[in-house]
């Protein structure tokens, strides 16, 4: 019986090829935008989760306060003052590890071998540990020491390609700018793994110094009132939990933001950010890299929604005023016999066979568009 419905109802959309285009396109349509939110989301949930010690990992956001410390509402702050690290580790317990990454590395011009070509490199300086914290994996070098020295380089694949014909490029050096003569210690490897991070070259954080000793970095490092340089971020001990080293960073403040003279500088408290909550997480100023707020999340959830729905209801405007052109063949088919819930399953047979088509096409034009989708953030 089903397998005569089938036929019967492939004959009737055969018949009807206009209607049925109409309504397997629009179905189509709809299902590839929703498919495709939905694919923008769930790429968007896999951020950072690789990291097997996500839980433990947090970033330390700011966000402003009057003189009383009060909070003055407004969006958080992804950012904080870089001497936090060296704090937090010399003068407090909790923390297992700690890492800086601070702007300022990378230029659009680079000379390779003696020659200038126009080759943008975009990047920031960071501490050794940092590519053990993110759990980067490195194609040549050594991960605990690639970022150590002063003027060391750490690539990324794709930048290493660009950079250099070599496959191992390793002790090649680059000219970035005014920044000096940057030696390749590493280069990454290609994984499918997800990062809020996004970057083409981490030069080591102790290459700075040796910029301020030649006048080409400001005394950010040290400067506690400077908010906007660069994000800390911090690997909790086992036991220990986001309260416990809020306690420490609101005492920090008290210490070293409060006790500011100046009655107009900018104040902020610090409060932990969990890498997972980062993306898709809270909108929030000074983001290190793209990211998805919940606030779209839940808009593109609620446009899928209200496309199928809106999609849906054309369907069926579309089935009933198709009907009245039906009418005689039910008529002949009650007069031969058959049952109400008979005519039911064959009008529900031709919306499933429907919908089916739709959804094969849909899959097409998802495949088709996929590389644009995920490019979107």
């Amino acid at each position: 019986m089903i397998r005569n419905y089938f036929l019967v109802a492939v004959r009737n959309l055969t018949r009807n090829k206009f209607f049925s285009a109409l309504n397997i396109f629009g179905l189509a349509v709809s299902m590839t935008i929703s498919m495709a939110i939905i694919m923008v989301v769930a790429d968007q949930m896999t951020y950072d989760r690789h990291n097997s010690r996500h839980e433990r990992i947090y970033r330390i956001n700011n966000y402003m306060v009057d003189n009383q410390g009060r909070s003055r509402g407004g969006i958080d702050n992804a950012t904080s003052p870089m001497p936090l690290r060296q704090e937090l580790l010399d003068k407090y317990t909790g923390i297992e590890k700690s890492v800086r990454i601070k702007r300022g590395f990378g230029n659009n011009w680079l000379e390779l071998e003696h020659q200038n070509v126009n080759i943008p490199l975009k990047g920031f300086f960071a501490d050794a540990e940092a590519l053990d914290l993110f759990e980067c994996q490195l194609q040549y070098g050594d991960a605990a020491t690639a970022l150590k020295e002063p003027y060391s380089l750490v690539l990324t694949r794709k930048a290493a390609d660009k950079l250099f014909d070599k496959e191992n490029p390793l002790g090649l050096s680059i000219k970035v700018g005014d920044l000096g003569v940057y030696t390749v210690t590493g280069v990454l490897k290609e994984t499918g793994n997800k990062s809020h991070l996004v970057f083409e070259g981490l030069a080591s954080m102790s290459t700075v110094d040796n910029l301020r000793a030649h006048g080409k970095s400001g005394n950010d490092l040290d400067n506690w009132m400077d908010f906007w340089g660069g994000w800390n971020y911090v690997l909790l001990e086992e036991g220990k939990s986001p309260a416990d080293i809020q306690s420490v960073l609101d005492k920090i403040f008290d210490e070293h933001i409060a006790a500011d003279p100046n009655p107009d500088a900018y104040r902020a408290k610090f409060r932990l950010q969990s890498l997972t909550d980062i993306t898709p997480g809270p909108l929030i100023n000074n983001a290190i890299g793209p990211s998805l707020p919940w606030p779209v999340v839940y808009f593109l959830s609620g446009l899928a929604a209200v496309i199928m729905l809106t999609s849906c209801f054309n369907f069926t405007n579309l089935s009933v005023a198709r009907s009245l052109k039906r009418a005689k063949e039910i008529g002949v088919r009650k007069v031969t016999g058959a049952m109400r819930w008979q005519i039911f399953t064959q009008f529900l047979m031709e919306s499933v066979v429907i919908t089916c088509c739709a959804l094969i096409v849909s899959f097409i034009l998802l495949m088709l568009l996929k590389p644009l989708i995920l490019q979107l953030t």
